[in-house]
């Protein structure tokens, strides 16, 4: 063995090291899911069939989409906490104007879409503009909206039209169409946020916005932008979940705010900005309704199913504290 492999060596372990760190919150995400699975399929082999798989899939969809929305906020150095509650208006919102009105089904679903990302625009410049805290004006847009929805209805509307169903229902071959509609957007979030411009900019303005400044990034317009998105992808969440009750109910969206913090806690996004990955994001949304699946099977209250929630929020925030200070 010669001097320079003897060197090269601890160079290639500090390496290994480095990237173990990096990527370790992913791998052990998507090796719980995999434990996960296995420990559904010893409780019944129903729970690992395909059709109860592809069911989760379908039912990870909302999720997924308010959690990429708030990976783009967290990592920008934000955080929204209106996200339910837009998905809760607009999917309101798109139920009674098709059921008073003739406005063709299109025109309204992009109405929708259009009210989401104002929704965020607002949430963004509030926020950027003022120089409020994040967590306060987003909360207080939850409140509005709140109100906004009990003045739509305070109770179900009518059933949307038939073909609304074919948002959630339609497949091709065995994957339903959402399913691959859904991964092909993890996949555009991925790239965005890897391989553009904007990207590196959402991750150095959550690291640091007076050196993203420095580096003549706009700091506000790129935070108001993943409020944007926020927003759209509440906004069609919203949508989807009209479309699998196909009546609106006042009760849409219930807690998508919190549960899409925990997924992206879990999957290694740092709460305080600036670090994480959309990959493992995907991977703890996969887990969270893969455990809500399991836990709906063994008849476990939804009461206590928000407290693991909560433990996982809080152990979240601890340990990227202590990882921001090292």
């Amino acid at each position: 063995m010669t001097s320079t492999t003897i060197q090269k060596s601890p160079r290639r372990l500090e390496i290994s090291a480095a990237r173990l760190r990096r990527h370790g919150p992913v791998i052990f995400v998507y090796a719980l899911v995999v434990v996960l699975y296995i420990v559904a399929c010893s409780l019944s082999p129903a729970l690992g069939q395909w059709s109860n798989l592809s069911e989760i899939l379908r039912q990870s969809i909302v999720l997924g989409l308010v959690t990429i929305g708030q990976v783009y906020v967290l990592l920008g150095g934000g955080i929204d906490m209106s996200v339910g509650m837009t998905a809760r208006v607009v999917g309101l919102g798109v139920a009674v104007t098709m059921g008073s009105t003739s406005i063709p089904p299109f025109l309204v679903i992009i109405g929708g879409l259009v009210a989401g990302a104002v929704v965020g625009l607002i949430n963004g410049l509030f926020i950027t503009r003022i120089g409020a805290a994040p967590f306060i004006v987003t909360l207080g847009m939850m409140g509005v909206l709140s109100g906004v929805a009990l003045a739509i209805t305070d109770g179900p509307t009518d059933v949307v039209p038939d073909f609304f169903f074919t948002i959630y229902d339609a497949t091709l071959g065995p994957l339903p169409i959402a399913v691959i509609a859904m991964a092909v957007l993890w996949a555009v979030a991925w790239f965005v946020l890897n391989r553009t411009s904007f990207g590196r900019n959402v991750y150095a303005v959550g690291g640091s916005a007076s050196v993203a400044r420095l580096a003549a990034i706009r700091v506000h317009r790129t935070q108001v932008w993943t409020y944007a998105a926020a927003g759209v992808l509440a906004a069609i969440a919203g949508i989807f979940l009209l479309a699998r009750s196909g009546v609106g109910d006042p009760t849409l969206g219930q807690g998508l705010e919190f549960s899409s913090i925990v997924a992206a806690a879990i999957g290694g996004v740092s709460l305080y900005g600036g670090r994480g990955s959309i990959v493992g994001a995907l991977g703890a949304v996969l887990l969270v309704t893969m455990s809500g699946n399991i836990f709906d099977f063994l008849h476990v209250s939804g009461y206590f199913q928000q407290l693991v929630l909560g433990i996982i929020v809080l152990i979240g925030v601890s340990v990227y504290r202590t990882r921001g200070r090292q």
